[in-house]
């Protein structure tokens, strides 16, 4: 009876906070021990003037009926205290000068893209701050999330602590930027982490478009540096997005290195700078936006010896009909090796696509299908949950 009571509290604080606030709501699984246990995360977000806050109650247990619930991260010492679940999931201030955000982790792409390049990871909880005036832009990337919030317990979230700074001078406009690497490999593991990453661009715009070059940096954990250089034109039309331009960079470099699939290559065997030598290529990007129907991004990038890498991304909102609240369509693919020997999908493609249905705001009861490159298979999965799970 206690436990149906409780969740009956959840649910009612769950639709309660429909009506004036947006809203958040995961549900995952986490294994502690040998048991297995569904969390529940769920609450509003508000806005008011320059103040965002988003607050979360966060509650699991192994069944719903029979299971006991306990609140909080989940831990070898659970909590069936229902105030140690609640937590700050979004915190912002925007002072137009200087800002400060604390929320789900942003893409991040610094310069022209041809080092940082779009890299995030959806599920940490990140804190970002910065200034801004006429001429001069500058912020700071810190990996942190606040796990519980009546013990103040905070942890990193990510491996990637980033800063980047973008000046105005004589017409261009010049950045600077940096990132350190803190994920150390286990014994277990052969490959060699990125220590540090970072770069130098200047841009000119010039009839609708920026014009500019952008040079980089990479060092590994074993000493090794590697350089690479950019120069190509690169505009954001609203709808219609382009980037392209040749590159050249020496052994130890990997242009788009920090992308969307960074954190998968960084922990996988094998990585290291070995497997970046000196090549000449060229990179190019498309992509198409549209606020009512959805977005498609196609990356490729390439050398003159024939290697190529194409990575895409696309969403269509499928609008409402009926008394239906529509349906989105995501598809993602990030492929080394594309058309090798007259195939599509390989061992090295990570491919997914979900079809989600939007029960509410932000929250969505969907299939998501995952290529499983070494059986050569599709894994089908379900979800509910944000967009985080696309």
């Amino acid at each position: 009876m206690k436990n149906v009571l409780v969740f009956s509290l959840v649910v009612f604080t769950l639709f309660t906070t429909f009506g004036f606030a947006g809203f958040y709501l995961n549900v995952g699984s986490v294994q502690i021990g040998s048991d297995n246990y569904l969390v529940y995360e769920f609450g509003p977000e508000f806005t008011i003037g320059p103040l965002t806050l988003g607050l979360t109650l966060t509650t699991y247990a192994t069944d719903l009926t029979t299971g006991q619930f306990y609140f909080g991260a989940p831990s070898l010492e659970p909590s069936s205290n229902i105030v140690d679940g609640i937590n700050i999931a979004s915190l912002g201030l925007d002072f137009g000068t200087y800002w400060f955000r604390y929320g789900s982790m942003k893409p991040l792409t610094y310069g022209m893209g041809f080092t940082f390049n779009g890299y995030s990871n959806p599920q940490a909880r990140v804190f970002d701050t910065g200034v801004r005036t006429g001429a001069l832009q500058a912020s700071v990337h810190l990996p942190y999330e606040l796990v519980e919030l009546t013990t103040f317990t905070y942890e990193q979230s990510d491996s990637l602590y980033t800063a980047s700074t973008v000046l105005q001078l004589a017409g261009l406009d010049l950045s600077l930027f940096g990132g350190m690497e803190t994920y150390e490999a286990p014994e277990t593991v052969s490959s060699i982490p990125l220590q540090y990453a970072g770069g130098v661009s200047v841009t000119k715009s010039i009839l609708g478009f920026s014009v500019g070059a952008e040079l980089g940096a990479q060092m590994w954990k074993d000493g090794t540096l590697g350089y690479g250089a950019f120069a190509g034109i690169f505009g954001d039309f609203g709808i219609f997005q382009l980037v392209a331009g040749p590159y050249y960079t020496l052994d130890g470099f990997s242009a788009w290195l920090v992308d969307k699939n960074y954190h998968k290559v960084l922990t996988s065997p094998g990585f290291g700078p070995e497997n970046y030598p000196s090549e000449i290529g060229y990179i190019a990007r498309i992509g198409l936006t549209t606020s009512s129907y959805g977005k498609v991004v196609v990356s490729l990038k390439g050398n003159f010896e024939g290697d190529v890498l194409l990575a895409g991304e696309g969403q269509i909102n499928i609008p409402a009909i009926g008394g239906t609240n529509g349906l989105v369509l995501y598809g993602y693919l990030y492929d080394s090796t594309p058309f090798e020997n007259g195939q599509f999908l390989d061992s090295d493609s990570s491919v997914r696509i979900t079809i989600a249905y939007p029960a509410f705001e932000n929250f969505y009861v969907g299939i998501k299908y995952v290529w499983n490159g070494n059986d050569n298979e599709w894994l089908q999965t379900a979800f509910v949950g944000g967009s985080t799970n696309f």
